[in-house]
């Protein structure tokens, strides 16, 4: 491949230029209601979280306005542009790289980390406390949080991985599709979800810290796809009896 050929799209930018084609095609005008997140995925077959995807960064573009509760409506009419402007890597893709890594990550921090990363990981989770007692962003100390548990897994790569996929996080598409999902309204969920982290990770038991990691980013991930109600839900475990052989 030429080093001068551009990056491959991301999946939402492709559906978003399929989105602005079946506006132009279907000759939709400012204020008219776009069809159903479940109809758009139905007609271009993908997933109505990459669907969801594609639309916050129509928003972003200025050529759709969401709305809770009601959809999406055409804000201008779209132009034929060859490429949507990058609004960062996809929050599913974001979340399923984070889901495969930092669920190892946890459980190798369960076999290694020590006395003092132990006290750096439950600091982060006393400050989230007092933040979320007083009706304040904790999304910094979250991202201290995932980066000391990696720090705790003696792995320099590791912790760089975790912090560069928390950059991710505060991309435009990210805080956007995260403030249509009331991600910040769930800060007590993310609490508990930490403490059930830290709890295996300091009784040294990584099936438990792999296992609550996965499902406190499985939670994340309900809710930016808009079913809060499945991330509320108690899960059943999946965790089989351990044996009498050394982990």
């Amino acid at each position: 491949m030429s080093s001068n050929s551009h990056p491959m799209p991301r999946l939402y930018q492709r559906v978003a230029e399929q989105i602005s084609a079946y506006i132009r095609e279907h000759r939709l005008e400012p204020g008219q209601r776009l069809p159903s997140e479940k109809d758009l995925a139905r007609r271009l077959h993908v997933s109505r979280p990459t669907i969801r995807e594609a639309m916050i960064a129509l928003e972003i573009a200025g050529q759709l306005e969401i709305r809770v509760g009601s959809g999406a409506y055409i804000r201008q009419a779209p132009h034929q542009v060859p490429l949507l402007l990058d609004a960062g890597p996809g929050p599913f893709e974001l979340l399923r790289a984070r889901l495969l890594i930092e669920g190892e990550i946890a459980a190798d921090a369960a076999l290694n980390a020590s006395a003092e990363q132990l006290k750096q990981i439950e600091a982060t989770i006393q400050e989230m406390k007092a933040l979320d007692a007083a009706g304040q962003n904790a999304q910094i100390t979250d991202r201290h949080f995932h980066v000391a548990i990696a720090e705790a897994a003696r792995n320099n790569v590791l912790a760089s991985i975790v912090d560069s996929l928390w950059a991710g996080i505060f991309s435009p598409i990210f805080h956007s599709l995260s403030h249509l999902a009331g991600l910040q309204h769930h800060q007590r969920m993310t609490l508990r979800d930490h403490q059930a982290i830290f709890a295996a990770i300091k009784a040294r038991d990584p099936q438990a810290a792999r296992a609550a990691m996965r499902n406190h980013l499985r939670h994340v991930e309900d809710i930016l796809a808009g079913q809060p109600e499945k991330a509320t839900r108690p899960k059943k475990s999946s965790r089989k009896p351990r044996s009498s052989q050394p982990v």
